[in-house]
C-alpha cells in the first residue's frame, strides 16, 4: 500500500506540472477556460503531491492524511467526469475523474485492510504510529 500511495503522488506531480502549460494541457485534450485555473489545480495537486509521497514514507502515522485524501479524489473524479461528459472540459477530463475514483476506493478500502483498523478509526485521527486503533 505505501507504494501505491507513493506512485499516486508522483501521479499527482506529473498532474500538476502539466496544468501548468496550457499548451500541454491543450495537447491532452483538457479544455480549461483561463489559464489561472490550470495554476489553481496545479498548486492543489503539487501539495497533494507532496502529502501523499510524505505519507507513502510512514503510512501507519499518516495513514488519515491518506483516507481524507480518498474523500477529495471522490469529489475531484465526480467533478471531472462530469465536466468530461456534460461540460467541456473535454474527455480527458472524464477519464482522469474515472482515476481518481479508482486511487479513492483503492485508498478507503486498502488502508483499513492493510492496517487493520476500521474506518472510523482513520477518519477521526485514532491511529497509533504502530497502526492500531487507539483506545478510547
Amino acid at each position: 500500500m505505501s507504494r501505491f500511495v507513493f506512485w499516486t503522488g508522483i501521479y499527482n506531480a506529473v498532474l500538476a506540472a502539466s496544468l501548468l502549460f496550457p499548451p500541454m494541457y491543450r495537447a491532452i485534450g483538457l479544455n480549461i477556460p483561463a489559464p489561472i485555473w490550470g495554476w489553481l489545480f496545479s498548486a492543489f495537486l503539487a501539495y497533494t503531491s507532496l502529502v501523499l509521497i510524505y505519507a507513502s514514507k510512514d503510512l501507519h502515522r499518516c495513514a488519515p492524511l491518506v483516507y481524507w485524501e480518498a474523500l477529495l479524489r471522490y469529489a475531484a473524479g465526480l467533478l471531472l467526469i462530469a465536466g468530461g461528459l456534460f461540460g467541456n472540459l473535454g474527455l480527458t477530463a472524464a477519464a482522469v475523474g474515472t482515476a481518481d475514483l479508482f486511487i479513492g476506493l483503492v485508498y478507503m478500502f486498502g488502508l483499513p485492510h492493510e492496517l487493520e483498523v476500521s474506518h472510523s478509526a482513520l477518519l477521526l485521527d485514532k491511529v497509533d504510529p504502530d497502526g492500531r486503533a487507539k483506545a478510547a
